[in-house]
């Protein structure tokens, strides 16, 4: 879903890489363009995720947008969610 902001519309990409081990969300100013603003990336590896920018002066709100975006869809579930236990029988 697009993010708009000052008359600028922004979207992301969600994808694999393979050769840095890990997965990205890249956002750009208008669908189909190739020249990201910045990304997030997930390292499967350290298992961290890290912001490389590739232009100076990005938006805050913008980054709040894509931060909540990425920590939906970047890292892997890892964490199983606390569940009652059951009733022993004893």
């Amino acid at each position: 879903m697009p993010f708009k902001l000052n008359g600028v519309e922004y979207v992301y990409t969600v994808g694999s890489d393979v050769d840095r081990d890990g997965m990205y969300l890249e956002v750009a100013e208008k669908p189909g363009d190739k020249n990201a603003l910045f990304e997030f990336f997930y390292s499967d590896l350290t298992q961290k995720m890290s912001l490389n920018a590739f232009k100076q002066d990005i938006p805050v709100e913008l980054l709040e947008w894509a931060i909540s975006i990425a920590k939906k869809r970047l890292p892997a579930a890892t964490e199983i969610p606390d569940t009652p236990s059951s009733p022993s029988n004893e």
